[in-house]
């Protein structure tokens, strides 16, 4: 099993634990098995953000997207993903993640309870008992 922490921005944080957006674009893609449970521990940034872990969701898949879809597909991605034309446009070529079964921490957690001072840029790896802590916390 893999744990990422996940820095995502206000109102994106939001939509993927609403189940809005089941898209996330990244720049890159962790190293994963065929299979392998990855879980995304959602940490709110951003100025108007919680500046916390307030969720989690499973990555189910990744795809590589170097040009703009088209036609039906198009529309069906900017929905999913909750960007503009132009914003995609603009990010490409980067990596969409499926994202999955959203759940929202009772609790926030701040990056102390598990060690960390900063958050990840992007994402980052968590230990085996990092997660530990983030699966208890989020049973309280």
């Amino acid at each position: 099993m893999i744990n990422i922490l996940l820095s995502v921005r206000r109102p994106f944080c939001g939509k993927i634990l609403s189940g809005e957006k089941t898209w996330e674009l990244r720049q890159n893609v962790p190293r994963v098995m065929k299979r392998e449970h990855v879980t995304l521990w959602l940490y709110e940034s951003g100025k108007d953000g919680e500046r916390a872990i307030i969720g989690k969701c499973r990555m189910v898949s990744f795809a590589l997207i170097t040009h703009m879809p088209f036609g039906k597909v198009l529309g069906l991605f900017i929905k999913d993903a909750c960007v503009s034309k132009t914003h995609l446009r603009t990010y490409l070529p980067c990596f969409a993640w499926g994202v999955q079964d959203p759940v929202r921490l009772p609790h926030a957690v701040p990056l102390s309870a598990i060690g960390l001072t900063r958050p990840p840029q992007s994402w980052q790896y968590l230990t085996p008992e990092q997660a530990a802590i983030l699966e208890r916390r989020g049973s309280e």
